[in-house]
């Protein structure tokens, strides 16, 4: 398979509340399942998470650039050269990538069942997700909240670093949910060849996402 569909495969991921990916032990096996552990061929048409940036999309960013959800009432930054290539800032999903090179961010949201317990499910998420540095197969994994949680603009949430991946996607995830049980999945990323180079700057836009800003 090519790069798009494993691309596609990592998107429809995003889109899953961790408790039903046992974290992203369903999309590992998936992705594994599409390349064989190996690095695909690059995409005929939509960028996705492993693609090159620079085929779609708006201009590139002139300058270090804000944007707002008011929706659900975050804010992050994007570098300039970076560009948007698919989504709405002010939506529930958007892409953006580095033209020219792997490097990515994107999140999605998407509204939980009121019942969904999300306390229960960043403890017992986190919990596993340490285990899974335990064993090398995250590099870090550590509890991360926001705002005012008992506000839907603020979040309760956790965030993981992967170690180099067998599907050659390399990411910085932080998984969250609001008061009003909206669950959060923010994801910079990269291949892994590039994610030493595009680690600083993969972490300074995943540290630029504020709630109740």
């Amino acid at each position: 398979m090519d790069r798009l569909f494993a691309a596609l495969l990592l998107t429809l991921a995003v889109c899953l509340p961790n408790a039903a990916l046992a974290q992203f032990g369903i999309l590992q096996q998936g992705l594994d399942a599409v390349t064989s552990g190996k690095k695909a061929a690059e995409p005929a048409t939509t960028p996705g998470p492993g693609a090159k940036g620079g085929g779609a999309g708006g201009a590139v960013l002139g300058m270090d650039t804000t944007y707002t959800n008011p929706a659900r009432g975050f804010a992050f930054t994007i570098p300039a050269g970076w560009k948007l290539e698919s989504g709405d800032p002010a939506s529930e999903s958007v892409l953006f990538m580095k033209p020219g090179t792997t490097w990515g961010f994107q999140f999605h949201l998407e509204q939980m069942v009121p019942s969904f317990p999300r306390k229960a499910s960043v403890e017992a998420s986190l919990k596993q997700a340490k285990e899974m540095v335990s064993i090398n197969k995250y590099l870090e994994a550590k509890r991360r909240d926001d705002g005012d949680a008992k506000k839907k603009c603020g979040v309760i949430g956790w965030e993981i670093v992967e170690a180099p991946q067998k599907n050659d996607y390399q990411r910085i995830i932080w998984q969250a949910y609001d008061g009003e049980n909206y669950y959060m999945n923010f994801m910079a990323h990269s291949e892994n060849k590039d994610f030493a180079a595009a680690r600083p700057v993969l972490r300074q836009i995943m540290d630029s996402i504020r709630f109740c800003r």
